[in-house]
């Protein structure tokens, strides 16, 4: 008998703590208006890696929400801005060019996911990636070259 009321003690416990999570989801605080570039550049490498994991267990929701991210992600703060407009110069059309490819087709990427096409994901997903791998390739050396000598 007292195990018994014991029992049911512990999954009462159990069972209010489990719907307390239910009622009150635990979110993702929104992201900032606004990142210094490393940071950001930071969480657009775990966004992007979200998306790898998403691919490789057909997680669409996973896909949807590194995508999602990927393509609303912060923008540099005045002072990084500043000093990559200053760095790149004439590159700085190129470079913006860069940045809405890999924002238009995150999006398209993220809407893909949540129509559930793998196909369509795959694609968005390549040329967001050559996106990133292009910018990269361009501009991190001169503008984390002039990072350094700004500070």
């Amino acid at each position: 008998m007292r195990n018994s009321i014991l029992m049911f003690v512990i999954l009462l416990g159990f069972s209010i703590s489990i719907m307390g999570w239910t009622w009150y989801p635990q979110d993702k605080p929104d992201q900032p208006e606004t990142l210094p570039l490393v940071p950001m550049m930071q969480q657009l490498l775990d966004d992007i890696q979200q998306v790898d994991r998403g691919i490789y267990t057909e997680n669409f929701a996973m896909i949807e929400e590194g995508a999602g991210n990927i393509s609303h992600h912060p923008t540099m703060t005045v002072e990084d801005k500043k000093l990559v407009k200053k760095t790149l110069g004439e590159e700085m059309k190129q470079f913006v060019k860069f940045d809405k490819v890999v924002h238009h087709h995150a999006d398209s990427m993220r809407m893909a996911a949540v129509e559930e096409n793998m196909q369509k994901v795959l694609k968005h997903y390549r040329i967001t990636q050559q996106g990133c791998v292009d910018c990269h390739s361009n501009y991190r050396d001169p503008i984390s070259t002039a990072r350094i000598k700004d500070n």
